[in-house]
């Protein structure tokens, strides 16, 4: 299988409201070997998306391209066909799950593409930042990791690829994180192939699902680089009845015999407290969960510690008891998340809401997507009973053929982005106007960008004439 390695530089740090404005990926062969050129490309902010100052000042895009570039559509139309023919492959990133991942997914929903893509068809992801974490975790000094000015190991892209002497002319330039990337990947599985292959192995949920089949008890990397990065043995008990990619492990440094006769809520307790003795890992966001038998063959494991945690292991999955309350408890929590998670107005935040696309209107997509005249989809537009779709539709119109509206309907549109623009409700999730120009403040106050004061200066000018012309947007919607 492929392996396509891939960054984003984006506008801010919300997944949903935030866009990408540079993409750039490259596709290996299992050696590593390249099997198509690189791409790493642009576009412009979509119409009513205000950059965070401070997202701008990490990659320094150049602000022309923020202006002038091609539009965000054309671009997503681009990467959504590029990524599709590297397929079946795996796709990594760096720190991506958290992140790039749902940039993705937001991405392609929003102009009209299946969310899905990396996931699907026989596709698998993985993030390489969460492999590293594992490696560590196996004290095999594979890769330098470098410590920062705490005295605590750093385990930032550009600091690894320094400390390994690996090529990386730009931090925060999506292109140079790709090669960084593919630099430390290429070490881990030069180095350390059976461990590499092992995460490979896990890299979508029917292969996890299988792989935990192969074993009574299991070890998990830490997910973040704050915590001790040991493994954790754990065994698991169930999946969440209502969320089958939910995954409950019981963590076997507890003797389960302490936790029989614990409450529905107790367990819930379990989950929650600090020391979780249940752990939750989701299935299909990559958890590195290796066997215990890899880390037997790699003398990583005691005999006298594998007995314990295979006793534990099997003591806890004979209580049908204990199991039956954990997915009572899962239920519960799984059901007061519904609950506190009401549905949103916003497009946005829409890609996880309501039914998937019925076959009439994954037609229309596809005659939309097909259509090259604007008149003509405009009218597939107004056709979608899924009105999720129909603003994608408009959204996409108004960015590229924006004469295709009525006056009226024009007008509207304007005035709606407008709105956003300069909302002034603070908890809203974008970036308005405002919280661009309270955010340059600060970093203006801020001695540690006064080396950055022209492109700071080019911000504070983009922001002006953004202004301006959202001034026009409200003018012209009035009758």
């Amino acid at each position: 299988m492929n392996y396509v390695f891939y960054d984003f530089e984006t506008t801010g740090l919300d997944t949903k409201f935030s866009q990408p404005i540079q993409i750039a990926a490259i596709a290996v062969d299992e050696d590593f070997n390249q099997i198509d050129d690189p791409i790493n490309v642009r576009c412009r902010l979509k119409d009513g998306v205000i950059p965070n100052p401070s997202a701008l000042l990490v990659h320094k895009v150049p602000i022309d391209i923020l202006k002038n570039e091609q539009s965000f559509y054309s671009m997503m139309d681009f990467i959504y066909k590029k990524f599709s023919s590297w397929g079946p492959a795996t796709f990594i990133g760096y720190n991506s799950i958290r992140f790039d991942e749902e940039v993705l997914r937001s991405s392609f929903f929003q102009s009209l593409y299946d969310p899905y893509l990396t996931n699907t068809n026989n596709n698998t992801r993985t993030d390489l930042f969460k492999i590293v974490l594992g490696l560590s975790s196996l004290n095999e000094n594979i890769l330098d990791i470098p410590v920062n000015e705490k005295n605590k190991p750093s385990y930032k892209l550009e600091n690894i690829a320094k400390n390994n002497n690996i090529k990386h002319l730009s931090a925060h330039d999506a292109l140079s994180d790709v090669y960084a990337t593919i630099g430390i990947a290429k070490i881990i599985k030069e180095k350390s192939p059976a461990y590499w292959e092992e995460c490979m192995r896990i890299s979508s949920h029917k292969s996890l699902m299988e792989y935990l089949l192969l074993d009574d008890y299991f070890f998990a990397a830490s997910e973040h680089s704050a915590a001790n990065l040991t493994f954790k043995p754990i065994t698991l008990l169930t999946a969440n009845p209502n969320n089958q990619k939910e995954l409950a492990f019981f963590d076997l440094e507890n003797d389960p015999r302490k936790y029989y006769d614990s409450s529905v809520s107790g367990i819930i307790s379990l989950i929650e407290s600090k020391q979780k003795i249940v752990r939750l890992y989701q299935s299909n966001k990559s958890p590195i969960i290796i066997s215990a038998k890899f880390l037997r063959s790699n003398n990583l494991l005691s005999d006298k510690e594998d007995n314990i945690f295979r006793e534990r292991s099997d003591l806890i999955k004979k209580n049908d008891s204990f199991i039956n309350k954990l997915n009572h408890a899962l239920v519960e929590r799984y059901e007061d998340f519904q609950i506190t998670r009401s549905p949103s107005d916003f497009l946005e935040e829409q890609i996880y809401n309501g039914e998937f696309y019925n076959s009439e209107d994954k037609q229309k997509i596809s005659r939309f997507k097909q259509c090259n005249d604007p008149q003509e989809r405009f009218s597939i537009s107004k056709e979608f009973k899924d009105r999720r779709l129909r603003e994608i539709c408009y959204r996409i119109l108004f960015a590229e053929s924006p004469s295709v509206f009525p006056e009226k309907d024009l007008k509207a549109r304007k005035g709606f982005i407008a709105d956003k623009v300069f909302c002034e409700e603070e908890k809203v999730p974008w970036c308005t106007l405002e919280k661009a120009k309270v955010e340059l403040e600060k970093i203006k106050n801020n001695d540690k960008f006064k080396d950055d004061s022209l492109y700071i200066s080019e911000i504070e000018d983009f922001l002006s004439l953004e202004e301006e012309r959202y001034k026009k947007y409200i003018f012209n919607s009035i009758d």
